[in-house]
């Protein structure tokens, strides 16, 4: 995950989703192979898979990567939530392989994602088991959720399809774009109905200044009611980001 959720935040979100994907960091080298960087970043609204996180409100993000020049890494990653209860903390740690086979790049790994002190009557934690191929500016990961899905009960072997695509235009100007499909099993949204999958996208455009990365982008969900903001409104709505970002 590149961490996988920091590129979630950057290209749902985000990374999320985090460090823009065409933002490198040279880190520090540690010897043996291995290398140590980190992340940060300030976003206007953390949205993870087309859905706000924070209630349309800015969130703090950082993360840290140790990497192998064999290919395996292990990470971590953080940002504040406002969708939990008991807890506004969102701790994700994830370790995989990435690397390249005859031209088409390979990652392959785990990730859980972690609510510290989470009250919910059904634990929000969710274990993703995730493989992708890339070829140029193209990507393609699918992910399988073996436990339940972020609080939801019953709702084992949710899975979820990530298209994404980066083009550098030059001078430090890049634009990325991705669609996603969730499936889901026994979700309902904010209406009692239920769901079984719903589409989401993003597409955005960033300038690299000097190692920090500024991002604009749009954002949704095909299915905007999933769940409702604290405010009411829906958690998948259209909405504009903006964020900084610093790899170092």
């Amino acid at each position: 995950m590149m961490n996988t959720k920091r590129l979630l935040s950057c290209i749902l979100a985000a990374p999320v989703l985090a460090i823009s994907a065409n933002a490198s960091a040279e880190g520090t080298d540690l010897g043996h192979g291995f290398n140590l960087s980190g992340n940060i970043t300030v976003i206007n609204d953390y949205r993870f898979r087309g859905y706000t996180q924070t209630n349309f409100k800015p969130a703090a993000q950082v993360g840290i990567d140790l990497t192998h020049e064999s290919g395996f890494y292990i990470g971590n990653w953080n940002s504040n939530v406002g969708w939990t209860t008991g807890t506004s903390l969102e701790m994700d740690f994830y370790g995989g392989w990435s690397g390249e086979v005859q031209g088409i790049g390979l990652d392959v790994g785990v990730i859980q994602y972690a609510y510290p002190g989470a009250d919910m009557e059904v634990s929000p934690n969710t274990f993703e088991i995730y493989a992708g191929v890339s070829k140029g500016p193209f990507g393609l990961k699918v992910y399988y959720t073996p436990t339940n899905w972020f609080g939801y009960a019953d709702s084992k072997n949710a899975w979820y399809f990530d298209g994404s695509a980066g083009f550098d235009l030059g001078d430090g100007w890049s634009i990325g774009l991705h669609a996603g499909y969730q499936v889901l099993q026994n979700v309902t949204n904010a209406d009692g109905n239920n769901v079984s999958g719903y589409f989401d996208y993003k597409a955005g455009i960033s300038k690299d200044i000097k190692g920090w990365v500024f991002d604009l982008s749009v954002v949704g969900a095909s299915t905007d009611d999933l769940f409702l903001s604290s405010q009411g409104h829906p958690a998948g709505r259209v909405g504009a980001l903006f964020s900084i970002a610093k790899s170092f």
